[in-house]
């Protein structure tokens, strides 16, 4: 097989087993939303704000945590800043009762894109630790004189 052919192989192959470890076959897009809002619903719980509702934003699934629930101006700015130094949140929002607007907040990639390009960069990685270890292809036939 081509040297190409071989690469562009090896990209199809980690986009797919990526793709399918997010959705279909590894859940791993559930688990991320299930472990995002109970970690959040435990903090809360923490700061006695269990009224308050933690839910993570899907379709597209970003790493966005909404809130809804009432709280003053201090409490919404605090436990937006809070629930934010969460590892696995980027952005805390919280949802206006009764209608529309937008979000202020930085635009977000969806999960699966942040997912296909983390294993796109492990994939280049390991190419060119493959070159820094093994070098180029050599041809057994030419002789340097």
């Amino acid at each position: 097989m081509k040297p190409r052919l071989v690469l562009l192989f090896g990209i199809a192959l980690v986009v797919l087993a990526s793709a399918l470890w997010h959705g279909a076959l590894g859940q791993a897009s559930a688990r991320y939303a299930f472990e995002t809002e109970e970690l959040a619903r435990r903090n809360l719980a923490y700061y006695e704000m269990g009224h308050i509702t933690p839910f993570v934003e899907r379709e597209p699934l970003t790493r966005r945590l909404w809130l809804a629930g009432e709280a003053d101006d201090f409490q919404r700015a605090e436990l937006a800043r809070i629930l934010s130094d969460l590892p696995q949140v980027a952005d805390v929002q919280w949802l206006v009762p009764g209608g529309g607007g937008t979000v202020s907040g930085v635009p977000l990639l969806p999960l699966i894109v942040e997912v296909e390009l983390a294993g796109l960069a492990a994939f280049g990685a390991g190419l060119l630790v493959a070159f820094f270890l093994f070098g180029r292809a050599r041809d057994p036939y030419r002789y340097e004189i």
